[in-house]
């Protein structure tokens, strides 16, 4: 068995071993016997086990050494080398340009992005039906208040007045004849207190001469037959006084008919010209004019079609664009000092049309939420702004600066010196050994070129306004003055 396994050993052609991989060994020959084979088979996979331990075990080792070279380097190699030579490093001088800080009163200026709103916006919607006859503008064009927009077909409402006018007429009429009825009836009662004044005259005549009469009869002067016909005409002449009131009473009863009827033809009157009024504003209304000065929308009904009254869809929709409004939103953290300056109206507003400063609309702030938005910490501001121009128009994005007066004066230095780093906004001061160190700071309002430092700097340190890019905490300066920068900021 042995001299069996070495001689098929010996016919098996070796594994040849090659970095990062090996080559199969050929199949052993099937002429060994099956006790043979598993021994070769469990050789294969010990040899196959020990050599990819072998790989393995090399190519982690190539990669320790190259990163052990890299650390070398990295330690001892060109970059130390560079800063060893003064090329490199915080040995190595760079040119800078300093400004000194100041103490100034900056203004404060906050800067967001508005929304262009109209003024105002009017739905144009007819308040009579009717076939649309004609429109008097084209889409889109600026209308003035009072020019006619549309015209309705007029002549079912112009019938209408002519009746309601009709009937006002005759109401008129009406009132008029019973006015003189009246004045007749009036007259009738004054006759009658004519005829009872008079009636009654006669009736004391008679009453004289029945008294008369009784004492002739007594005395024998007369007969008694006189002194009855007397008497007879007393009686006549006090039915006749009580005739005349019942006529005067009657007359008076005719008198206030006759009121009554000049009441109901005024009542009448009255309503029929209300009739005509209505008649009339709807006979207006088939003119349809422009509430005010704006620019028009799209057209959502043709001409020759029929319109009806309150319709939820508007012939036209026009906006009011001046003035105009801006919505912009600014921090909470200045509602102090917004609520300051619009009280004392030395807050002011620009709008930046596309960014630009030579298309500024200065403006005012008209309106001022009366609760800060939780969920965003801003405060909506409404601002109305002249656009006789308009270079404003509705939907537009615009640039918008709010500025006003500090409370108080503060550092400030120039923009550019500031640096915006992991760690927050930063520095660089010079020392007076001419070396900088990285100083973190906190920013307050900006205003032009010029930033104002709450903390972290005082009035009269250096800082580095260029070259920065350069500079790490400790590195030496050539120090520049930077021309464009004064050293006092604020004198």
């Amino acid at each position: 068995m042995k001299e069996e396994l070495d001689t098929s050993t010996k016919r098996d052609t070796p594994y040849t071993k090659v970095v990062g991989e090996f080559e199969q060994p050929p199949v052993a020959t099937m002429q060994s016997k099956k006790s043979n084979k598993a021994v070769l088979v469990s050789l294969i996979a010990l040899l196959l086990v020990g050599s990819a331990a072998t790989v393995y075990s090399l190519r982690h080792g190539k990669d320790s050494s190259a990163s052990g070279a890299a650390g070398k380097v990295g330690k001892d190699g060109p970059g130390a080398k560079d800063s060893r030579d003064g090329k490199g490093g915080k040995d190595k001088i760079v040119p800078v340009l300093v400004a000194v800080a100041g103490e100034q009163a900056l203004p404060i200026e906050l800067r967001s992005i508005g929304n262009v709103a109209p003024f105002s916006v009017v739905n144009i919607t007819p308040q009579v039906g009717g076939q649309l006859l004609k429109v008097h503008f084209t889409q889109g064009e600026f209308v003035k208040k009072g020019q006619l927009l549309f015209q309705i077909d007029p002549r079912s409402y112009q019938a209408s007045l002519a009746q309601a006018e009709g009937n006002v007429a005759r109401d008129k009429a009406q009132v008029e004849a019973a006015q003189a009825n009246l004045a007749r009836d009036e007259t009738m009662i004054g006759q009658a207190y004519a005829n009872l004044r008079r009636d009654r005259a006669q009736s004391q005549y008679t009453d004289v001469q029945v008294t008369r009469y009784a004492e002739l009869v007594r005395e024998g002067a007369v007969s008694k037959e006189q002194s009855d016909q007397i008497s007879t005409s007393a009686a006549q002449a006090q039915a006749t006084i009580d005739a005349d009131m019942k006529m005067v009473e009657n007359a008076k009863a005719v008198t206030r008919g006759d009121r009554a009827a000049i009441d109901t033809a005024r009542g009448n009157l009255r309503a029929d010209q209300g009739l005509a009024d209505q008649a009339r504003l709807q006979l207006s209304w088939t003119k349809i004019y422009s509430p005010l000065d704006g620019r028009t929308g799209s057209l959502n009904v043709y001409e020759g079609n029929v319109v009806s009254p309150n319709s939820s869809t508007p012939l036209v929709t026009i906006a009011q664009v001046n003035p105009i409004y801006v919505t912009v939103t600014v921090p909470e953290q200045y509602l102090n000092d917004l609520r300051r300056s619009q009280t004392d109206g030395t807050l002011k507003i620009r709008a930046l049309v596309e960014g630009r400063k030579a298309e500024a609309v200065k403006g005012h702030i008209s309106f001022m939420e009366n609760t800060v938005n939780t969920n965003t910490g801003t405060i909506l501001l409404r601002a109305s702004f002249d656009n006789a121009g308009h270079k404003l128009f509705p939907g537009q994005f615009v640039d918008v600066v709010i500025s006003m007066p500090p409370a108080s004066k503060s550092v400030v230095v120039p923009a550019r010196a500031v640096q915006t780093t992991q760690q927050g906004n930063s520095l660089y001061v010079l020392k007076p050994d001419n070396t900088v160190d990285l100083v973190k700071v906190k920013l307050g309002q900006s205003s032009g070129e010029f930033i104002a430092v709450l903390e972290g700097l005082t009035v009269g340190q250096t800082v580095v306004t260029d070259g920065q890019l350069q500079l790490s905490p400790g590195s030496k300066v050539k120090v520049q003055r930077d021309t464009q920068a004064p050293d006092v900021i604020g004198k």
